[in-house]
């Protein structure tokens, strides 16, 4: 039974995932605010990890980073890598050390969130030596990851009834 509902639950996340880079890739899909699009799929891998053992974490950071990498034209690995090192943690930390409640997720994602993006920032706009970047920065990147952040509560719904949708205690 157990391994059914893993089964279920891993199914569920893959599903979700994809579901989300599809959105996040159709165009005018979701509107602009300030300049800047969410990017969908770091607080879903954030949600996803804070519920999931250290394995199955990376596993989904991975997907997650790759479709990442894929849909925003990064250079293939810079979301892959932090993504899959992130999710990792995440996994670890919330299955020793915290309880997975909305205002730990939240907590965790106004920290990431800002530096992941500032981080890819800083990489592909700072060091291959662009004019203007400080406009672009506050115009378009702190934008970026406030409308980013603002999404975080909706994966953790989500992802909250799938995580013990598919537990023992929880299927009759």
């Amino acid at each position: 039974m157990e391994r059914r509902n893993r089964i279920l639950r891993y199914t569920s996340y893959g599903i979700e995932v994809l579901l989300f880079y599809i959105l996040q890739g159709v165009p005018n899909l979701i509107p602009e605010i300030f300049g800047g699009r969410p990017l969908l799929l770091i607080p879903l891998a954030i949600c996803i990890a804070c519920f999931e053992e250290e394995i199955p974490a990376m596993a989904f950071g991975v997907a997650c980073g790759v479709m990442m990498d894929i849909g925003t034209g990064t250079h293939i690995g810079f979301y892959t890598i932090t993504m899959t090192i992130i999710c990792f943690f995440l996994g670890y930390f919330s299955d020793n050390y915290f309880n997975t409640k909305l205002l730990s997720v939240l907590a965790l994602a106004v920290i990431i969130i800002p530096v992941l993006i500032s981080m890819e920032f800083l990489f592909f706009y700072i060091l291959k030596g662009y004019e203007g970047v400080g406009y672009y920065y506050l115009h378009h990147t702190l934008a970026t990851a406030g409308y980013t952040f603002v999404t975080t509560p909706v994966f953790y719904g989500i992802n909250r009834c799938i995580s013990r949708g598919f537990t023992d205690s929880y299927i009759i």
